[in-house]
């Protein structure tokens, strides 16, 4: 068994649910000792059981700190997926990391884009900085984080059409220069494989804001796949000024205006690109397809 303690905060969501199976793997084959981190009430029915694997029970409250502390002194990485009412709780998380001597890396629950100062400024979009305050307290106390960037998950844009994309009835939309700039997509597979690989070298990725996808098509690749699978032209459309104005008014349209943003400009943030060995993932259009 290996002693690398890799610690896993949050397993049931989309993004903890992805992580556990390859977590597991990796643990099976001794390349790490997977610990997982749970609330008392959590169901663990959801964890696979054909792997012996830790458990320990931690409450991310006052009185449950010195639990914390014990349950993630051993941890050499921890991941936390957790999310929605859950995710300012990690403040207790990171004081407890603060008193540990072995931790190389702490990975919060983030998982989205690098948000601009005008963004976090926006009413509409209170949760960026509640993000970025986990993740400042983490650096204030000297404690190492990997900040893990995701553009949009394929689910979102050829599942349910976020972006103006309707691939059953061949339609898309078009934002600036979109037609030109590769659209940044994830897939979950993907994440859980990159990210088990590269937390086995911590030090590569301590300190560092990274972004992990893997397709990036242009607008006009995507108006060409589509085309091909349906075998006649694809209907495209604009997405407007005026509409990207209007949606900044409300959480979930904002959200998605930044999106448009980024990928009519190009412009997706300070973060880094990391390469993963040995990932043999489906093409663009055989991922198409599969929403098809």
């Amino acid at each position: 068994m290996s002693n690398f303690n890799i610690g896993l905060l949050g397993f049931s969501g989309r993004v903890g649910s992805a992580l556990i199976g390859p977590l597991l793997e990796a643990h099976r084959d001794g390349k790490i000792n997977l610990i997982i981190l749970h609330r008392v009430t959590s169901d663990l029915s959801k964890i696979p059981f054909e792997v012996a694997v830790e458990k320990r029970v931690v409450e991310l409250i006052e009185a449950g700190m010195e639990g914390l502390i014990n349950a993630v002194e051993v941890l050499d990485v921890l991941i936390s997926t957790i999310s929605g009412p859950g995710f300012t709780s990690q403040k207790y998380l990171v004081d407890a990391l603060a008193s540990s001597k072995r931790l190389k890396t702490f990975i919060p629950s983030d998982f989205g884009v690098s948000w601009t100062e005008e963004e976090s400024s926006n009413p509409v979009l209170p949760f960026i900085k509640l993000k970025t305050q986990v993740v400042h307290r983490a650096l204030e106390l000297g404690i190492p984080v990997t900040n893990v960037r995701l553009p949009l998950f394929d689910e979102l844009v050829l599942g349910y059409g976020k972006l103006g994309m309707d691939v059953k009835k061949n339609k898309v939309e078009v934002y600036r220069n979109s037609l030109i700039n590769p659209l940044r997509i994830t897939t979950l597979p993907y994440l859980a494989y990159a990210l088990t690989q590269l937390i086995q070298s911590p030090s590569l990725i301590a300190n560092r804001t990274i972004t992990l996808y893997d397709h990036s098509p242009t607008g006009k690749e995507i108006i060409d796949v589509l085309t091909k699978i349906h075998g006649y032209p694809t209907e495209v459309t604009e997405y407007t000024e005026e509409r990207y104005e209007a949606d900044l008014g409300e959480m979930r349209a904002a959200i998605g205006a930044a999106a448009w943003k980024r990928w009519g400009d190009g412009v997706w943030g300070e973060e880094e690109k990391v390469e993963v060995d040995g990932w043999h993932g489906e093409s663009f259009e055989e991922l198409v397809r599969k929403y098809i």
